[in-house]
């Protein structure tokens, strides 16, 4: 008990030089506030890419040769793959799981309305744009390649983002970002920064252990990337109107996994690197792959197998699925229980990684 007091007395003293350090240096400041807003302002404006392949849920329930005609035309473009369910609520529940991108419904009364009904996502609003524009062109195509046939008639829906509004998607993505690459540079920056000046070795020579001097210097970025997250979450409802409909809870826990990975990469990032300039640099080449292999630019069911592999070691790709649901599909703690171990797991080994490393 008396050394469990004196770590603690250690990791307090520790952890109040590290916040006095951060709010004192009028850098830091401005390192933590003002890039993650300015981030977001530009970049929720001024972000927008396509996706030109999707996962369609396809619900027949007329099961006429005019129905089977239109599914082998939408088939045949190659840019679709079809999923098969007997009811449009099995197949809202794979949208839901995003295990489909759009749903695709033959009604029963089919061959007298000539009416098809069309669900997109709307959580990806340029997915659902694309994805409801191609199938369109590909049913009138159908229609128009069959012999004499009346014309259809495409009624569609947006579920979660009804007006296909492109910043309701963007904006929670580029929270994620702003988080990864504010924690992660903060933590590098910090301990090369205790290299520099000469402090680190006298932190060594003291009786601080390893896992106290990790602790106090992750805990001061961990509260900061919480700040921040908190900050523009309000920025994100209040100026730009993105719905907020899951769970700040589940916010809060996926907030607090993810930045197990961020900080674990920051502190293998400082004891690679001499300089603030180097540490810098190495984390630029950790941020750029870490966000084209997310989802984030570019869907992952577009990249090559190979590459896809990859994507799996990607702390970023399972926080866009949690945030994105949390603030346009309603999702809680329980609906991301993988996304939320994928995070543990990748999470640990960063910290495993950093503590082996730490000297």
């Amino acid at each position: 008990m008396q050394a469990l007091n004196h770590s603690l007395l250690r990791l307090g003293a520790l952890l109040g030089k590290e916040f006095l350090q951060l709010l004192r240096d009028p850098r830091m400041r401005f390192f933590v506030v003002v890039p993650p807003l300015v981030q977001l302002i530009v970049f929720g404006y001024a972000a927008t890419f396509d996706v030109k392949n999707a996962d369609i849920a396809l619900v027949d329930q007329s099961h006429t040769p005019a129905s089977r005609e239109l599914v082998a035309a939408v088939a045949a473009t190659g840019h679709f793959n079809l999923h098969y369910f007997s009811t449009i609520g099995e197949a809202g529940t794979a949208m839901n799981r995003n295990e489909v991108r759009a749903i695709l419904k033959f009604p029963r009364e089919f061959a007298r309305s000539r009416t098809v009904q069309v669900a997109a996502d709307g959580s990806d609003s340029n997915s659902a744009l694309l994805v409801t524009g191609q199938l369109g062109e590909a049913l009138r195509h159908g229609v128009t390649a069959g012999s004499e046939t009346p014309p259809i008639q495409l009624e569609y829906r947006a579920w979660f983002n009804p007006n296909l509004d492109d910043r309701e998607y963007f904006v929670p993505g580029i929270m994620a970002n702003v988080v990864l690459i504010a924690t992660m540079m903060l933590t590098a920056m910090t301990v090369v920064r205790e290299r520099e000046m000469g402090t680190l070795e006298r932190l060594m020579v003291t009786p601080l252990a390893r896992v106290e001097f990790v602790l106090g210097k992750m805990i001061p970025v961990a509260c900061v990337g919480l700040v921040d997250v908190i900050l523009v979450t309000i920025v994100a409802v209040v100026w730009f109107g993105v719905p907020f409909r899951g769970e700040f809870l589940a916010l809060l826990l996926g907030t607090v996994l993810y930045l197990m990975s961020t900080l674990g990469l920051g502190l293998v990032i400082s004891s690679f690197s001499s300089t603030q300039q180097q540490a810098l640099l190495l984390a630029f080449f950790f941020v750029m792959p870490l966000i084209i292999l997310s989802g984030f630019a570019f869907p992952i069911r577009n990249m090559p197998e190979s590459v896809q592999l990859l994507t799996w070691l990607d702390p970023l790709r399972y926080y866009l699925v949690v945030i994105r649901d949390i603030f346009l599909k309603g999702g809680g703690i329980a609906d991301h229980r993988f996304e939320f171990a994928m995070m543990v797991l990748l999470g640990a080994a960063a910290m495993g990684v950093s503590m082996w490393r730490i000297r």
